[in-house]
């Protein structure tokens, strides 16, 4: 099976901590699979498969992105698909002007390769629980605490399906501010 990657920012530890036990308090029994903390990242740009051998350029392109650290903060939980049988169930982020550009930025220098991007719009956000299961649908508001915490870099992931960690970062970016 061919690897596959994505670009993200991995989220700090003691945030993804937060966001572990404010999930685990909700009891969900609702969905295959659960993030672990050290897991939890937001995706900038999903590449997927690299049919063409282009990762190690885009590795030496993304070098040339150009952002200031700045702060997040994690401001409740959302979800894709129906509410009360979510295929997702996240915890969003505030809007962030800083973030956005990042995300600009990155999908901008992937567009000289052949990756097959998604086209659908950037929805920042930190995946808590994914694949909907089956069983009695959700009808509780699911919170988490208000954190924030410091974006300082970014990095190119390899997904390894069946390992733990299951994200590996292969090449990180620190962010710097414009020269």
């Amino acid at each position: 099976m061919s690897k596959h990657y994505f670009i993200g920012i991995k989220i700090p530890a003691a945030a993804a901590a937060k966001l572990d036990a404010d999930r685990k308090s909700w009891n969900l029994t609702s969905h295959k699979r659960y993030t672990p903390a050290i897991d939890m990242h937001i995706t900038l740009v999903f590449i997927g498969n690299d049919a063409h051998g282009d990762i190690q350029e885009t590795a030496k392109s993304l070098r040339n992105v150009e952002q200031a650290p700045f702060r997040l903060t994690v401001n409740g939980v959302k979800t894709f698909g129906n509410p009360s049988t979510p295929r997702i169930i996240y915890a969003s982020v505030e809007n962030s002007m800083e973030l956005n550009h990042l995300q600009q930025q990155v999908r901008q220098a992937l567009e000289p390769y052949r990756f097959h991007l998604d086209a659908k719009p950037f929805v920042p956000h930190i995946t808590l629980a994914g694949k909907w299961k089956g069983g009695k649908p959700i009808e509780e508001q699911l919170a988490v605490e208000e954190q924030s915490f410091e974006v300082t870099e970014f990095s190119i992931f390899q997904i390894e399906p069946s390992e733990v960690p299951r994200y590996i970062p292969i090449h990180t970016y620190p962010l710097k501010a414009e020269s």
